[in-house]
């Protein structure tokens, strides 16, 4: 049995953040009803590519679940919904502050009606002057900094939406924790610009701090022993040589065992390091180093040209709206007029 059978999520939450929580919780082995707008379901699901005629993105994170079609703006599919939630563990939502109060759905008269239930919000603020902004992954990245540590560049993947969905799946789980031992819910808000904040813990520290360290300088690939190299084929590989001995044999493994010292050295000696490395990996294949270096056990990875296709998805990808009548008959909602 997985840790979470038996639990029920109502999910209306839209796009990514929600979708990677409600991926999360099926894996645990929650039940997850996804409310979708009967008008075109999800936006996910209609942005391509798709997969059978479904957006790759709902049909990679919303697998396994049940699709009920809702109009929320509806009085009598609001009623349907607060029916629902009454017998729920968890409801989570991602609209605008206040929107849900504006359809007689507010989080806290959830929870009064069902005391037991956790309620989850995913603003892209959360409180305060910026409430009502709305924003995406890329304006989360530019405004905290974490763009320009990144390169400047538009980066090919969700890094905030994905750490939202993560951070709030971790927020359920404390949540029906603390229930376990209470017997009653709570409410769990990640805000996607808070999100980033595990990203940023330690270069706002060391901006604190000062000087530039470990995060700019040793991890930042400053230092000969930790960064990218061209082989003899053009081909790059990735050295991780972060431990003394590991650098060492790495030296030992190209010939160039005078620069044991200059691993970690930002400075003139690990540029002259780096040099003789350069020098040393153009005289053979990326692949003839890699698999040298996996001989002796050693931090060495080929980089690769781009991200491999996942395996064959599974075909549980719900219809819109095709768990719907089977869902409201099953929670007393049947009757939505």
């Amino acid at each position: 049995m997985k840790p979470l059978s038996g639990v029920v999520v109502l999910d209306a939450s839209r796009m990514l953040p929600g979708a990677v929580l409600a991926s999360r919780l099926l894996a645990l082995g929650a039940r997850v009803l996804k409310v979708e707008d009967p008008a075109g379901g999800d936006p996910m699901r209609s942005t391509p590519p798709f997969l059978n005629g479904t957006g790759a993105g709902f049909a990679t994170f919303l697998a396994g679940a049940e699709s009920v079609a809702l109009d929320l703006r509806e009085a009598g599919d609001a009623r349907a919904f607060a029916k629902i939630a009454r017998h729920v563990d968890v409801v989570v939502e991602s609209f605008r502050p206040g929107t849900l109060d504006r359809w007689g759905l507010g989080l806290a008269n959830l929870r009064r009606l069902n005391p037991r239930l956790v309620t989850v919000s995913l603003p892209s603020y959360g409180g305060g002057e910026d409430a009502k902004r709305v924003g995406h992954d890329l304006n989360f990245l530019a405004e905290s900094g974490l763009l320009a540590l990144l390169g400047g560049d538009v980066p090919k993947t969700q890094l905030v939406d994905v750490s939202a969905g993560l951070l709030a799946a971790e927020g359920v789980l404390g949540a029906l924790l603390q229930r376990s031992r209470t017997g009653t819910g709570g409410h769990v808000e990640q805000p996607l610009r808070d999100a980033l904040e595990p990203f940023l813990a330690w270069p706002r520290a060391e901006a604190l701090a000062g000087p530039a360290g470990a995060s700019s300088v040793l991890l930042g690939g400053a230092c000969p022993a930790y960064g990218l190299y061209a082989a003899g084929d053009g081909q790059r590989i990735a050295l991780g040589a972060l431990e003394p001995k590991f650098w060492q044999e790495w030296l030992a493994l190209l010939g160039l065992p005078g620069y044991a010292d200059a691993g970690l050295d930002p400075g003139e000696r690990g540029a002259e390091a780096r040099r003789a490395v350069e020098a040393r990996l153009l005289e053979k294949p990326a692949a003839s180093w890699v698999a040298l270096a996996r001989e002796r056990g050693l931090p060495v990875s080929a980089v690769s040209a781009g991200v491999a296709p996942a395996a064959p998805l599974p075909s549980a990808t719900p219809a819109l709206g095709a768990h719907t009548g089977a869902v409201l008959r099953a929670f007393g909602a049947g009757d939505r007029v």
